[in-house]
């Protein structure tokens, strides 16, 4: 039998809702469909439920005081916005992209700092460097999957599932996913106050022990 996914033909009085629910929503029909297709492999096979993934880490960094979040209409993509008490306050942005069909990769996290004092802008650049060091030396094995992206402002990561042999669900990628942004958004603000490298390797140490930075 031929599998021609081009040719789907949906009955008129489905697609009237579907064209309702998607005007509701904001989104495409494309996107309904694509969601609920989704959804009905969930329950059939063993793969992530992405768009959980999206809502764990919603609901996970709405808890957060100092977090502000804003999900793209497709509901595979988060903004996390996160205050600096810095000088000239420098505006601080994570952004979840999750990608569809990819066993290894969950998607990509990009970090983005805006500043007009360019000490802050270095000093970023300078606390990616060493946290990118950081993870090649305690991260192991998975430091030789990671593709990493930098420029000035701009740090941009691969996210793969969590190591461990844990659960394998969306909510649980979404934790390990929200628990990284944490630490490194902890230890950013901390490097900004103190720049000390030995402290921000020792904290790093600490919170890979607790777990904490699994993707």
């Amino acid at each position: 039998m031929k599998d021609d996914l081009d040719s789907i033909r949906i009955v008129e009085e489905i697609m009237f809702e579907l064209r309702g629910l998607a005007r509701t929503r904001a989104v495409s029909v494309s996107d309904i469909v694509h969601e609920a297709l989704g959804e009905y492999l969930i329950t059939h096979t063993n793969a992530v439920n992405l768009f959980d993934v999206i809502h764990s880490i919603e609901h996970t960094m709405n808890r957060a005081e100092r977090f502000v979040t804003i999900t793209d209409p497709s509901g595979l993509v988060i903004f996390i916005k996160s205050p600096i008490r810095y000088l000239y306050r420098p505006e601080l942005k994570y952004e979840v992209k999750i990608v569809r069909n990819n066993e290894v990769s969950v998607g990509k996290l990009n970090i983005i700092i805006r500043s007009h004092d360019i000490e802050t802008i270095i000093g970023f650049s300078d606390f990616v460097n060493l946290w990118i060091d950081l993870e090649c030396k305690y991260l192991q094995s998975r430091a030789e999957q990671i593709t990493y992206e930098t420029e000035s402002g701009y740090f941009g990561r691969q996210i793969f599932y969590p190591e461990g042999g844990g659960q394998r669900n969306g909510q649980a990628v979404g934790d390990a996913i929200s628990d990284y942004i944490c630490v490194f958004d902890e230890l950013l603000k901390y490097y900004f106050t103190h720049r000390n490298g030995r402290d921000i390797e020792k904290l790093f140490f600490d919170r890979l022990r607790d777990g904490k930075l699994t993707i």
